[in-house]
């Protein structure tokens, strides 16, 4: 839950690139636009950052991203459709009605995004549409978005495969 306290992402992520810095090692941030010194990290040298500014645009790539945020769609992962309900009512502080009313006015549909690592978790989904008043859909996503991200931050710290 660190994206929802940025503050302790950032506090988080700086001693770790501190801690490997220090070992001699180069560091690639799989990370999106997840705290403010996100540029700062990334400007070190022998740091680099995958682009993308969320985890859902690194395994969606960016047209693809865009294109379906577009269209109004909602992003779940594993992770949040897990947790729905602690993010929405407990960090968000969202009842029912406010989530249904705040939803529908930006979104058209939630998109579990299923890279096929984890079971999809259909119980939540389908809790979380009732939540938000929103309709559900899995959206069967590979790897391959990220591993092109991921390789394109490795050349940059210099780290080859």
């Amino acid at each position: 839950m660190l994206h929802m306290t940025p503050e302790h992402l950032e506090g988080q992520l700086s001693a770790l690139i501190v801690e490997e810095r220090d070992r001699g090692r180069r560091v690639v941030l799989a990370y999106g636009d997840c705290c403010p010194r996100m540029l700062d990290f990334q400007a070190e040298p022998g740091t680099a950052r995958t682009e993308g500014i969320n985890c859902c645009e690194l395994l969606l790539g960016r047209s693809r991203y865009r294109q379906l945020r577009k269209e109004g769609a909602f992003f779940l992962m594993s992770g949040w459709a897990l947790r729905w309900r602690e993010v929405f009512e407990q960090e968000l502080g969202l009842s029912p009605k406010t989530a249904q009313s705040l939803m529908g006015e930006m979104h058209t549909r939630l998109i579990y995004l299923d890279t096929g690592l984890v079971p999809v978790p259909r119980l939540e989904l389908s809790e979380a549409a009732a939540y938000t008043g929103l309709p559900w859909t899995i959206l069967t996503v590979g790897l391959e978005e990220l591993r092109k991200v991921l390789q394109e931050a490795l050349q940059r710290t210099g780290i080859h495969e």
